[in-house]
């Protein structure tokens, strides 16, 4: 076995590298890591989130070598959170208050409500199906927020702004 003191300054050096580029990498305050297994409840989307997250950061390799990124990487950690939570739900795991499952599941009146405007808005199931199929499209190539990609969508369908605002502000609520 060789000691370190024989090892050529060059080797310690990209050894000591390597070993920083696996924990650089979630340089994230514990507190925001924390709140993962709070908000994300199943192992899917856990592993969605940090895989988006990851592949967020790894674009600046250069920024996550430096000591003193932690405020960036904390930044882009509550950015990618954001994508899926809204900064209410955030604060509140934040604060030690684990987020319910009745407070995220629409209750069965909200729920009866939103099946009837969706068949009140789309003419049958093709259609519904072409709106998500637009959402879809919007959300992945433009990076539309679901909200967004929704009014998109809705347009493209030629649907009235009427049920646009209604469809979106269903959307709203659920992103």
């Amino acid at each position: 076995m060789v000691d370190d003191n024989q090892k050529p300054e060059e080797v310690i050096r990209m050894e000591q590298e390597d070993d920083d580029e696996e924990f650089v990498g979630l340089n994230v305050d514990s507190d925001l890591l924390e709140l993962v297994p709070i908000l994300f409840k199943t192992e899917p989307e856990v592993e969605v989130f940090y895989d988006g997250f990851l592949e967020r950061i790894q674009v600046d390799k250069k920024v996550r070598k430096h000591q003193d990124n932690r405020k960036r990487m904390n930044e882009a950690f509550l950015d990618e959170l954001l994508k899926y939570y809204d900064i209410d739900t955030i604060n509140e795991a934040l604060n030690n208050k684990t987020v319910s499952e009745e407070d995220k599941l629409a209750g069965g009146q909200e729920e009866k409500d939103v099946d009837r405007l969706l068949r009140k808005t789309f003419k049958n199931k093709m259609e519904f199906r072409m709106f998500i199929t637009y959402i879809s499209q919007f959300m992945m190539e433009f990076h539309d927020t679901p909200v967004e990609a929704a009014a998109k969508a809705m347009k493209r369908l030629g649907k009235s702004d009427n049920d646009i605002l209604a469809i979106t502000s269903v959307i709203d609520k659920i992103f």
